[in-house]
């Protein structure tokens, strides 16, 4: 790769290289403007980047302001770290802080515009590698534009923008492993190590390993291994300055570490076979190749040019200069062949191969290689390239008509012809001499064409219309403001309260950041281990991994009293979703009919408690019963022991329901005691209650304990939909729970048991029914119904103890909260803050230990007498990681002073 009579790749490069990025963002997204179509996918893009970007956004403007800045949010969830939650997002992120330039009305503007340059970033970055290289000005052009539009980027452009990040990082990573070895400075690798550790730790873990694939094929294809001391004296001083890089970004790694372990994310193994995926995996590898495509994240969507490259490449592989480049590409191409390293590379998780982003860089390498080299193509070359091309033209021509998608295959394809053709006539030697030099910028021209093509075919009817996917530009910051209608604001604000929805809202998911109101629910990558916990252990039957307290904790009544939701939002039509107790006091006079319901049952945000139960005892409930004990007392580890709080050794009011089971029209058939076969989808089983009267009153429940479920054709060796849905129906209501698909990695656990609260029955009822929306065979060990009464004047005895001996709250502020209270008798100050050791707490003035309550909140010891409580929050592991910073910095200044003195 280094023909030094040719022109290197200087400042003129990079200026033409952002003239081809300008008329390529122009060509690809100028529809998308003259439509009206954003960036904004309607799913996470929506609930999860924009929100949270426009969010971070204004807190710094508030920091920037004097106003400081909040290291705990109340309204992300039931309240959460602001490191922890927005770490993973944005706070890493350089290119977020250009934010703060634009106006708060133009941040959509910012955020796409952000987005462009990003990609102009990626392109760049491996400028900078391949001019390290001696890659040429043409090579380096048409390396950065496979690697800046490659599929890995467009595809994220409208999923996950910040998912572009690391094909920055990486470029800059290899030069500075570039460096190392040619016994230059290191200190652009321990730079570019901490950049990346702080903008998203996920990623640095691949990027770890994929620097370390980088740097062993690197070095062997360089060096070889024969010098094994001087092999160990090179890997010495990149562990050493990768070291220095890590101490370097402890200020935010180390937090975001710290949250990761203490989420509900922690990593807990593939629920597939490791050893090999299923067929249809391996067929999509060859659709996505060329195409815009991605299954299970390999990304596919590559330039024709590439495989012309990889070809020409493979023929060369044993020479010194390029053979790492083949090396690394043989290696990746190996581990996405096999799940094991998928689920290596995506930290012991599921196998989202994720990793790809490396790939184009590598094909970019041998992009630039073969425009650099190909005088030395060869009849052999030509004939492989014509057999390539042949079986993808094949393979893509029965695809058009499969597909329906005739311009999606056609148009790579010609391209490819067009290139091969190109330079086969090159090589002829029927091309002027004059017009030789021309080449290369036909071949850039054809490659640049070649992927904005697919970018269109991706984003667009003609191909796979992922736009439709997006929201309208302009609508995204109404839709987060008219969420209710307005209606938030008839409530008060001079009170203490959270507020939920009903288990019908779930598009609720961030939204009550930016209405600046205190709720439940979360949808971030990384959410509160110990409150997922809570969830998972009463089995809510919206509970997911990232969203434990979603829709309202499925209308219990019991468990939004403990959480303090005093207000419910919803949608007229939801009302009778409501659980018993919470009344309308608000109706939008307009717009599609909202409402606001209110309880005065609701427990305040702190109160004493003189009755526990340890956990052995608690789990040994069965879920319902569970949710009744929190009207007793609270939950507590075992062998923790408060003064002043007795056992709970009382009945819990909660019945079993007797029941018998009845296939409606036969479309159910109980094929053995546990065991169910359902031939079509929606098969029903009426549940009829022997004594009907005794459900008036009460709120009731449907358990399904020990499920399973096999489709009707299982398909061992192919990806098939491994989810199902049960759903009941009860008095105008309907539940239902979905089992999510296993090669859902992001979302998928097991659900042994559901749970569907079917809220309170006012008169007597004889039956529900229970449906199975999927067809198949399952495995119901038992179908329990539980009635709960549901008595007014308890909730209301109940609420009024509490209150009387509540926190009398004068001070809560983001990290402080500071109250009163006077006790004649110890007891244990049971709160709804989400459990973390970055709270911590004084009584008096004198520190005293939290301790874990209910599974997942915070409860403090308190003694008797009038008691002065303060709560102050910091983030866990930040201090530690400021000073951590500190001394690695000191490091990199040290090695610094002596690397100059030693060239000196």
């Amino acid at each position: 790769m280094e023909e030094t009579h040719k022109t290197s790749i200087t400042k003129r490069t990079l200026l033409v290289y952002t003239a081809i990025f300008l008329a390529m963002i122009g060509a690809i997204y100028s529809y998308s403007a003259v439509t009206g179509s954003s960036f904004i996918w309607n799913s996470d893009g929506f609930t999860q980047h924009f929100q949270l970007f426009v969010d971070y956004v204004d807190k710094l403007r508030g920091f920037f302001t004097g106003e400081g800045f909040p290291l705990w949010d109340w309204t992300i969830g039931m309240g959460a770290d602001t490191i922890t939650s927005y770490g993973y997002y944005v706070i890493g992120d350089p290119f977020v802080y250009l934010g703060i330039l634009f106006p708060p009305a133009y941040m959509e503007l910012a955020y796409h515009l952000l987005i462009f340059v990003r990609i102009w970033f990626v392109g760049a970055s491996f400028l900078l590698y391949a001019r390290k290289m001696n890659v040429t000005h043409a090579g380096g052009l048409l390396g950065a534009v496979m690697y800046a539009f490659s599929h890995y980027v467009i595809y994220n452009v409208v999923r996950h923008p910040f998912f572009i990040m690391p094909m920055i990082w990486y470029p800059l990573l290899c030069l500075g492993v570039e460096k190392i070895f040619r016994k230059e400075s290191g200190v652009l690798f321990a730079m570019m190590v901490a950049l990346s550790a702080m903008v998203n730790f996920y990623f640095f873990y691949k990027l770890t390993l994929l620097v370390f694939l980088y740097g062993v094929v690197r070095y062997s294809s360089l060096f070889g291994f024969s010098d094994w001391k001087e092999a160990f004296r090179t890997l010495g001083r990149c562990v050493f300055l990768y070291g220095v890089g890590v101490l370097l970004s402890a200020v935010l790694f180390l937090p975001m570490v710290g949250g990761f372990l203490a989420s509900s994310r922690s990593p807990e193994g593939a629920p597939i076979n490791l050893l090999h995926y299923p067929l249809n995996y391996y067929f999509m590898l060859f659709v996505n190749a060329l195409t815009p495509g991605t299954y299970l994240w390999t990304v596919g969507g590559f330039s024709m040019f590439a495989l012309l490259a990889v070809v020409f490449l493979w023929r060369r592989r044993s020479e010194t200069g390029v053979r790492f480049i083949w090396l690394a590409v043989s290696v990746m191409g190996v581990m996405i062949l096999f799940p094991f390293f998928g689920s290596l590379m995506n930290g012991l998780s599921g196998p989202y191969n994720r990793f790809t982003f490396a790939f184009p860089f590598y094909f970019a390498l041998a992009g630039a290689w073969m425009l650099e080299q190909r005088d030395r193509l060869e009849k052999r070359d030509f004939q492989i390239m014509r057999y390539a091309l042949l079986f993808f033209t094949l393979f893509y021509t029965v695809l058009m008509f499969v597909d329906d998608m005739v311009l999606f295959y056609l148009n790579p394809l010609l391209i490819g012809w067009g290139m091969w053709a190109l330079l086969r006539w090159e090589k002829s030697g029927r091309f002027k001499v004059n017009w030789r030099k021309n080449i290369p910028v036909a071949l850039i021209a054809l490659t640049a064409g070649n992927l904005a093509v697919n970018a269109l075919g991706f984003y667009y009817p003609f191909g796979k219309n992922a736009m439709a996917e997006t929201l309208e530009y302009g609508e995204s910051e109404a839709a987060y403001r008219e969420l209710f209608g307005g209606l938030e604001q008839e409530l008060p604000e001079d009170s203490l309260y959270r507020v939920g929805v009903t288990s019908k809202d779930n598009h609720v998911r961030n939204q009550f950041v930016y209405l600046d109101l205190m709720g439940l629910n979360s949808y971030l990558s990384l959410t509160d281990g110990d409150v997922a916990q809570f969830a998972y252990d009463l089995e809510s039957g919206a509970f997911q991994v990232i969203q434990p307290l979603r829709n309202g904790m499925d209308d219990r009544r019991i468990l939004n009293h403990l959480l303090g939701v005093r207000y419910i939002l919803t949608e007229e039509q939801n009302e009778r979703y409501l659980p018993f107790g919470y009344d309308v006091i608000h109706r939008a006079d307009s717009g599609p009919g909202y409402i606001v319901a209110e309880t005065d049952y609701a427990y305040p945000f702190a109160f004493v408690e003189d009755t526990w139960l340890p956990y052995t005892d608690f789990s040994d409930l069965n879920p319902v019963e569970k949710e009744a004990f929190f009207q007793e007392g609270a939950v507590l580890e075992d062998g923790l022991e408060v003064p002043g709080m007795q056992v709970f050794e009382e009945e819990l009011p909660v019945e079993t329901v007797p029941i018998e089971l009845e296939p409606v029209e036969s479309s159910v058939q109980q094929t053995g005691e546990a065991a169910y076969h359902v031939p079509a989808d929606e098969g029903q089983v009426t549940v009829t209650f022997d004594n009907p009267e005794d459900i008036a009153g009460k709120d009731i429940y449907v358990h399904l304990q020990g499920l399973d479920y096999e489709r009707l054709d299982p398909q061992p060796l192919v990806a098939q939909d491994t989810s199902y849905r049960m759903r009941v129906f009860f008095a105008g209501r309907q539940k239902s729970i979905l089992q999510s698909n296993r090669y859902s990695f992001s979302s998928y656990f097991y659900r042994e048991n559901m749970l569907f609260n079917m809220g309170y029955a006012e008169e007597a009822e004889e039956s529900l029914t229970l449906q199975f929306d999927n067809a198949g065979s399952y495995k119901i060990e038992d179908i329990k119904v539980y009635a709960l009464p549901a008595d007014e004047e308890r909730d209301r005895t109940v609420a009024a103890e509490r209150r009387e001996n509540a926190l009398e709250i004068h001070t809560f502020e983001d990290q402080r909260i500071e109250g009163n209270i006077q006790r004649p008798e110890p007891g244990l100050l049971v709160t709804s803050i989400p459990y973390t050791t970055g709270w911590q707490a004084q009584v008096n003035g004198e520190p005293v230990e939290t301790v874990r309550t209910n599974l997942g909140f915070i409860g403090l010891p308190l003694p008797a007498g009038e008691l002065e409580v303060t709560f102050t929050y910091r983030t866990p592991w930040l201090t530690a990681g400021i000073l951590i910073s500190l001394f690695g910095a000191g490091l990199l200044v040290a090695y610094r002073y002596r690397f100059v003195r030693r060239k000196k």
